[in-house]
Order: C-alpha cells, then sequence, then structure tokens
C-alpha cells in the first residue's frame, strides 16, 4: 500500500520494480492519494505495466486511506504536505531575511516548517495503521526522515523505518571515482549518522584500507569556498572535502544536503546572508537543482497522463534518481515476507544502542538486517566526539520540532527554528514562523502569535 500515491518518480518506479518481481505474482497494490485523479492515473500506468510485463499485479486507486489499509502487509508513505508550492515556500519565506537554503526540507528552517506540517499528518497516518493493519511495517520517505520518524515511533507502535538513496548514491559516486565501479560489490562500507549527514566509517576493497586513496583523490581534486557550482556528486565536491579535512570521515549525501546542517557554508564570513543566486562552496547548481525539480512536476504529471491514456509506453518517467528508492524497498519487502535476510546498506530507524554516544531515542542512519523478524539496526560503535556532538545537537533540535509539531506548539517551534544553524537569532526565527504561517495557510494555523487575524484558511 503507498500513500502518497500522487508521487511523480517514486511510484511508477515502484510500480515497475514490483511488476518485474515474482514474489509478487497475485498481489493487489493500493494506491493512497488525496487527489482522485493522481491515484487514479497511477493505477492505470500499473495495469499497463503489469499487462505489458504479463504480470498477476492489481493497481487499485483510493482517497481514503482506512478503505485501503485492512490486511495491508507493508504501507509505504510519501506524501508532501503543500505539494511542490509547498516546498517553494519553505525556500522563499527564510529567504526573505537573507536565509538561502540548498534544498530545505530536511534541516535549515525550511525543513523545520516542513516537519510541522508532515509530523501531525504523519503519525494520523501510523495511528490508522495501528488501528487495521497491526502487522504492517511501515516504511517512510517524505522528509524531514528523521523528524517524521522519530514522531511516528515516539507515539505509536507501529514497526517503522526511513528510506533513503542518499548514501548507496554516494558510494556510488565515491567508487566510480576510484576506479571501483566494476567492483562495487567486493567493496565494504559502513556508513551511520542521521539522514543526510552520515558519515563514512570503514571503506574498504577485501583487507586494503581505501580511506588513503579517497584522501589523496579529495585533496587532488576538491575545489574550495570559491569552487564552482556543480549538480554533480563525487571526490571533487568543496563542501564534503571541507568536512573530512575537519572532522576526519567523509560525509554523505552530496554537498547541497550536507552543508545546511553546519552555519558556515551558507553564511558569508561576516555572518550576513548570501546571495542565494551566487552560492559559494560550489553550492549553487545544488540549490538550481531543487528549484528544476519543483518546477517540473507539472511536465512529469503531463507525461504520467500519456502513459496512462496509452500516448506513450508505460515506463517510469526520468527523474533525479529517486526511481532508484523503488528498487530498496522492493528488495525490503521481499525479505519481510520470504525471510530470506540481508543486510541494507543504510536504514533510518530509533538508535537503541546502535551508536552509544547519541541520545538512544534519536532516529539514526545505520546499517541493518532485514528478514522475517523485520529490521534490526546494525550496532557500529561510537562516532569520532566531534560527528558526534555535531549530530547530538541537530538530534536535539530536531526533538524539539518533533514536540512543537505533536502538540502545535509555538514557543517549542520558535525554539527549533532559532537553534537552527542558518537562523541569526530568535527574532529572525519569529518572523520567519509568522510569515510561514501566512503563507503556509491552515497546515500551520496551530502556530500562529496569538491575535495574528492574518491566518488564514487557504493551504
Amino acid at each position: 500500500m503507498l500513500i502518497g500515491a500522487g508521487s511523480t518518480v517514486f511510484t511508477p518506479g515502484l510500480m515497475r520494480d514490483l511488476v518485474g518481481n515474482g514474489t509478487f505474482e497475485g498481489w493487489t497494490v493500493h494506491l493512497v492519494d488525496l487527489n482522485a485523479e493522481a491515484a487514479e492515473v497511477m493505477a492505470r500506468v500499473g495495469r499497463r505495466m503489469a499487462e505489458a510485463a504479463g504480470a498477476d499485479l492489481t493497481f487499485v486507486p483510493h482517497t481514503d486511506r482506512r478503505e485501503a489499509l485492512p490486511g495491508a502487509r507493508i504501507v509505504t508513505t510519501t506524501i508532501a504536505v503543500g505539494a511542490a508550492e509547498g516546498w517553494r515556500l519553505d525556500l522563499e519565506v527564510p529567504a526573505r531575511y537573507g536565509i538561502a537554503q540548498t534544498v530545505g526540507d530536511s534541516v535549515g528552517p525550511g525543513g523545520v516548517l516542513r516537519a510541522l506540517r508532515h509530523v501531525p499528518e504523519l503519525v494520523a497516518i501510523a495511528r490508522d495503521v495501528a488501528d487495521l493493519a497491526p502487522e504492517a511495517q511501515l516504511v517512510n520517505y517524505s522528509n524531514p526522515l528523521t523528524a517524521n520518524v522519530r514522531a511516528v515511533t515516539a507515539e505509536t507502535g507501529v514497526p517503522t523505518i526511513g528510506l533513503c538513496h542518499g548514501t548507496a548514491h554516494t558510494l556510488a559516486k565515491l567508487n566510480a571515482d576510484l576506479g571501483l565501479a566494476d567492483r562495487a560489490g567486493e567493496v565494504h562500507a559502513t556508513f551511520a549518522g542521521l539522514n543526510h549527514l552520515c558519515w563514512l566509517l570503514d571503506y574498504r576493497l577485501g583487507a586494503e584500507d581505501l580511506y588513503p586513496r579517497l584522501a589523496a583523490l579529495v585533496a587532488d581534486r576538491a575545489g574550495g569556498r570559491d569552487a564552482p557550482g556543480t549538480s554533480t556528486e563525487g571526490v571533487h565536491l568543496a563542501v564534503s572535502a571541507d568536512l573530512f579535512r575537519t572532522f576526519g570521515r567523509y560525509p554523505a549525501p552530496g554537498d547541497r544536503h550536507v552543508a545546511e546542517f553546519f552555519g558556515w557554508y551558507l553564511r558569508s564570513t561576516d555572518g550576513a546572508g548570501v546571495d542565494e543566486d551566487r552560492l559559494p562552496w560550489g553550492l549553487q547548481g545544488g540549490r538550481d537543482d531543487t528549484i528544476r525539480y519543483i518546477e517540473q512536476k507539472s511536465d512529469l504529471w503531463q507525461r504520467l497522463h500519456d502513459q496512462a491514456d496509452g500516448r506513450l509506453p508505460a515506463a517510469p518517467v526520468d527523474g533525479d534518481g529517486d526511481d532508484q528508492e523503488a528498487e530498496r524497498l522492493v528488495s525490503i519487502a521481499e525479505a519481510l515476507v520470504t525471510g530470506r535476510e540481508h543486510v541494507e546498506l543504510a536504514v533510518n530507524l530509533p538508535n537503541a544502542g546502535a551508536i552509544p554516544n547519541l541520545p538512544p531515542e534519536a532516529v539514526v542512519e545505520v546499517p541493518a538486517l532485514v528478514g522475517g523478524r523485520g529490521v534490526t539496526g546494525l550496532a557500529v560503535g561510537p562516532l569520532p566526539p566531534a560527528i558526534a556532538a555535531v549530530l547530538t545537537a541537530r538530534a536535539e533540535q530536531q526533538e524539539l520540532t518533533v514536540q512543537a509539531a505533536l502538540r502545535g506548539d509555538r514557543a517549542l517551534a520558535v525554539q527549533a527554528l532559532a537553534l537552527d544553524p542558518l537562523v541569526p537569532s530568535p527574532d529572525v526565527a519569529r518572523r520567519i514562523l509568522d510569515d510561514a504561517v501566512r503563507a503556509h495557510g491552515r497546515t500551520l494555523n496551530a502556530f500562529a502569535a496569538p491575535g495574528d487575524d492574518r491566518a488564514t484558511e487557504a493551504a
């Protein structure tokens, strides 16, 4: 079952991978979206894929998740409260105060605002899962992944994990840069941290430690503050190189994500804002990619309509790689159903001691064993102290964000925004929240200042 089936890249990729996997022959896939047309279009595309492949798989559209939930084995969430326009506002509102963000969907003020909208809805979904499909595994893709999974696991007993392709994508790029693309299956890598700031702890080819080779390539190819803008990953990335030099481990998943965790890459050296059209550290390419991704949504929908109606072949649309996530979901679902165990590179779940020097309740990204007994995070040991300090501070800020979202507490929301390294002061935090309430309407009205009659009912 997929809730948020209107995802223009993920949903077609998921349907393609399910159709191509014999484990799910005879299954019914329920596609749920508040937009009835979106759910119906996706179901029609899925039916055409199944027919073309000769697969016995049924796709059924819904607008009511409770109608679809009874008997569900795996429930996946890809919701986006406010859709593409909401994401755009999460970038535009902080920009009024000189705050540039490269993605704005996980951390930074945009990540906080997104969590305030997503957490209540995802917890409501999880409560319905507990009521109607208590044996189901919940898999969340919606950002901010860490805050969302933390909220669901804190408030419900539903087994829940978060998935993100970013760490695997970084590993593939590093392997390619080291000339190991053809030997990727022989490479051992261990990543651990928080989603969108995960650190490569161990990197080996057989008995060979690959870190010295990686360090030499980074030193040779990476730029600095004046690096040209880039939207491709690899050892040339300036922010990742600087973090490697500073903390002794290489971060994932690429500069446009990891830069937002720190106060010094997206702020000028005198503490003022930066020009969001000329970002330093090569970050302009990443921000431009985010804007393009938001703007291409309407074009992708037209192509999906054409696929549903038979004017184009029923194949997944081109995207930024998010469709690769479906491969991992299907692989995990197959392991849960068949009991055939395998280890996933990176899964987001409650820490519970996997990283002993991070808060035990924090949601961390670590390797995990998947099989008939569910998904179990694997212990990786303590992180280097400075990295643990960075991640602990972020985990505590995200805990404030989660509590603000669950309670509709304006004071906690202001504190969460003020503690973000990109926000220069509590006053700016309050102004961002007030502007966001007016821009987003009813989805943030719980956080309006007392007496503010400019909050609206429009989403």
